[in-house]
Order: structure tokens, then C-alpha cells, then sequence
């Protein structure tokens, strides 16, 4: 991953905590504004190298897991439910340099505690959805969670 994608990683998950922040104050205006600005970077994002492409397409993947989530507990279910089917598109067309043989390479460095918790939810998206990808995105949401918040520390959904 360049430099470029790591700060491309960085601002995307400042937007996610924008939204955090937006939606525990009850600003769902905020929350709408966090997640636009995630958009914004992924359209101006030069991505040059294969891996930052597919470092860029799984934040979009992890950034409508976040959408389905806040429009969840926002109590709209229907909207949830259209953002969870916008995962599993993403998700489809990430396959691709999985069955290619490159693995999660491309996820490196990406590993904090936001990004952990949504790889989290994305494990249990699928599985409720019973995908055969579920196994893959819980071994990756271990590997997330074991990097980011170090080693000896017991893995955490919240």
C-alpha cells in the first residue's frame, strides 16, 4: 500500500468517526455529511498501484457495512437493508482478488479499531446471510482485531 492510500485510509476513517460523533449527538445531518465526504475521497483518490484499487474498493465495502449499521439503529430498517445489499454487491466483485490467489494482501496496514469492529459486522452480515465468503471475513475480522488492538488482547465486537 503508498503512502497515499494510507492517508486515503486515514481521512476515510476520520469520516467514519465523524460519524460516530455525528449520530451519538443525534445528527443524522452530520452523519449524512461523514459519509458524502467518504464518497468524495474515494472519487478524487488516484489509486496507481492494483493494491491501492483494492485497498479503496474494501473501505467502500466497510463504509456501506457502516451506512447499514447507523441506518439500523437510526431505526430505518428498509434503508439498512438496501445498504446491506450494497455490501454484498461490493463484496461479489471483491472476490475477484481473492479467487485470484492474492488473499487479503491488499487489506495490510488498514488494520485499526474502527476498521476491526466493521470488519466484525461484515462477518456477521454474511453470516446471517449465510454467503460462503462468511469464514474468510471472520478469520480477517480476527486478524484485524488481533493487529489493532494488539496481540493478547480477546477479540471485540461492538
Amino acid at each position: 500500500m503508498t503512502a497515499q492510500m494510507q492517508q486515503c485510509a486515514a481521512e476515510i476513517q476520520s469520516c467514519w468517526r465523524q460519524c460516530d460523533t455525528a449520530l451519538s449527538h443525534g445528527d443524522a445531518e452530520g452523519a449524512n455529511q461523514a459519509f458524502g465526504r467518504v464518497f468524495e475521497v474515494v472519487d478524487t483518490f488516484p489509486a496507481l498501484i492494483e493494491e491501492d484499487v483494492w485497498a479503496l474498493r474494501f473501505l467502500c465495502v466497510l463504509t456501506w457495512v457502516k451506512v447499514a449499521a447507523a441506518l439500523e439503529t437510526t431505526g430505518q430498517a428498509d434503508s439498512a437493508h438496501e445498504a446491506q445489499e450494497q455490501v454484498f454487491s461490493l463484496l461479489d466483485e471483491l472476490i475477484e482478488p481473492l479467487d485470484a490467489g492474492r488473499g487479503l494482501k491488499f487489506a495490510s496496514g488498514l488494520e485499526t479499531e474502527e476498521a476491526a469492529d466493521l470488519v466484525g459486522r461484515l462477518y456477521l452480515l454474511c453470516s446471517k446471510a449465510g454467503r460462503q465468503d462468511t469464514l474468510l471475513w471472520g478469520r480477517c475480522f480476527m486478524d484485524f482485531d488481533r493487529k489493532a488492538r494488539g496481540e493478547e488482547a480477546p477479540p471485540r465486537v461492538n
